[in-house]
């Protein structure tokens, strides 16, 4: 069958308008921009910037962080969502993103296994439970019967809404039954600078940030909140040591890309990703900040984790009744 002049040149149309469908050979051959949905100055913002510096020598282009906190990670995945699929607009979200936000807005401006194509699981650890000096607090029980002898009087706060930070302390009340009010922030770094500062009282932080406010005296480390002790604060005990049977608010971060992005581009970033957690520098910074380790996926594990996690997240919030909308 002959095509005609309109069909023949609908058909290269189709192909040329259709970014998706085919990588560029030369990619990367401009700056790729990492999102990272919380506010810069905390533990995400500056691991994610540590790895983005390492995957600018392996892909041979500037690899930028981009900080765009709000509603839970929920503005920042968004906006990557929206992006072209081209391989330049990554995200970097972490279990709020994937596995908690579908529960905790009946509005999500985003589908988390839907608009993404999975890369890598990249960082997981757990968080630390500070208190304000001001507390006179040294340990778990002294904390709680301090807040149950003050029920509605103190405040702790978090990284925002819906946040492993947020969810960490409404798990904490619900299984030590606390009345405690929630101040949520835009990141980790503002909410700490109010505990810091004594507008607020306690909070879940990550280990890197803690531990450098705890050596200068300003807060007190009263527990870490994974299953086992954390080995770069060994005198630290967990959670459930302190009384808090079965308490584990572990949390996991993710490398993506929005869904159709070509798989050639993801791929180089994927291998780009790889070789910058084996980096000196990366290293060596993990091995001075503690408390989380970098994990390398493939993106059919990641994906299949995050399926996971969206079952056992569900389930989460289901159980403290928790909405954000």
């Amino acid at each position: 069958m002959k095509l005609t002049r309109r069909r023949l040149t609908a058909a290269l149309a189709s192909v040329l308008c259709a970014p998706a469908a085919f990588a560029q050979p030369d990619y990367p051959s401009k700056p790729i921009r990492i999102v990272v949905p919380y506010a810069s100055g905390g533990g995400t913002d500056a691991v994610a910037r540590v790895v983005a510096k390492a995957m600018t020598t392996h892909l041979g282009q500037t690899v930028l962080v981009d900080n765009k906190p709000g509603s839970g990670t929920a503005i920042g995945a968004a906006e990557v969502a929206r992006a072209a699929p081209d391989g330049y607009t990554l995200l970097w979200g972490d279990n709020t993103t994937f596995a908690l936000n579908p529960f905790l807005y009946k509005k999500l401006p985003y589908a988390p296994l839907e608009d993404f194509a999975p890369i890598s699981l990249t960082l997981r650890g757990a968080l630390v439970l500070v208190v304000s000096p001001s507390l006179g607090v040294n340990s778990v029980p002294e904390l709680l019967a301090y807040i149950k002898a003050r029920p509605g009087k103190l405040q702790y706060g978090s990284a925002g809404n819906g946040t492993p930070h947020h969810l960490a302390m409404e798990a904490l009340k619900l299984k030590a039954g606390l009345d405690i009010l929630h101040v949520p922030y835009k990141g980790e770094g503002p909410g700490l600078n109010d505990v810091l500062g004594g507008q607020t009282q306690l909070m879940f932080v990550g280990t890197t940030i803690a531990k450098q406010h705890a050596e200068s005296g300003r807060i007190k480390l009263i527990a870490t909140a994974g299953g086992t002790r954390n080995p770069v604060l060994p005198q630290v005990p967990t959670v459930a040591e302190g009384g808090v049977a079965g308490f584990d608010a572990s949390y996991w971060h993710a490398l993506v890309a929005p869904a159709k992005t070509p798989d050639a581009a993801l791929q180089k970033v994927h291998q780009a990703y790889a070789k910058a957690t084996r980096d000196p520098e990366v290293l060596a910074y993990l091995a001075k900040a503690g408390g989380s380790s970098l994990s390398v996926s493939t993106p059919q594990e990641l994906r299949a984790h995050m399926q996971e996690q969206t079952r056992i997240g569900g389930e989460l919030i289901k159980a403290i009744n928790l909405t954000m909308d």
